[in-house]
């Protein structure tokens, strides 16, 4: 879901966050501390919501480690304003493995952090070129053609995806290959 101008309602929803903790700052009394408490809480709700609304499946497990990352923060702040150790060093661990396995992630993908939560799914294209133009020849075969391809290859590689775990071919791919490789072909 793309909202229209959603940077700009993510960027105000932020500055209205970090500027309802100023009334908190000024006056620390209980009833203008639920009153922070609650319109900050609101309006990270609904930032929350506008943020992963326009994130695609393919980059859902980042958001799902950042969140998690941010739950660990959230919780090492409160173990801070509690004065709890313990609750300090589990925020702690849980905010800095998030953000490690995040990173890692979008090494993985060779994206930044910033262009997987701020990019947004179905994006159009910034490039003003000519779209590319496929070429090249197309042949489809059937098993008995398949093994003579197999059989006149001079090496093999096989390169396992979604479609063989859901299959779950793994053993039958395993078996394959070890017969290949007792036939002496070059199989990886």
């Amino acid at each position: 879901m793309l909202l229209p101008g959603r940077h700009a309602l993510n960027a105000g929803l932020l500055a209205a966050s970090i500027g309802g903790m100023v009334p908190y700052m000024i006056d620390p009394g209980y009833t203008i501390g639920i009153t922070c408490l609650g319109s900050v809480s609101a309006l990270s709700a609904i930032m929350g919501v506008t943020l992963t609304a326009a994130i695609g499946g393919a980059d859902m497990p980042v958001v799902i480690t950042v969140l998690n990352s941010y739950s660990g923060w959230a919780l090492c702040a409160e173990g801070f304003l509690l004065n709890n150790n313990l609750l300090t060093i589990v925020g702690a661990l849980i905010g800095s493995s998030g953000a490690i396995l995040s990173y890692i992630m979008c090494v993985a993908m060779n994206r930044s952090l910033a262009n997987v939560i701020l990019g947004g799914y179905g994006t159009t294209s910034t490039a003003g070129g000519e779209p590319m133009e496929i070429t090249g020849t197309h042949m489809e075969i059937n098993v008995d053609n398949a093994i003579e391809v197999i059989k006149e290859a001079n090496n093999i590689i096989i390169t396992p995806g979604y479609g063989l775990c859901a299959a779950k071919a793994q053993y039958p791919i395993a078996d394959l290959v070890k017969m290949l490789r007792e036939q002496g072909e070059n199989v990886r």
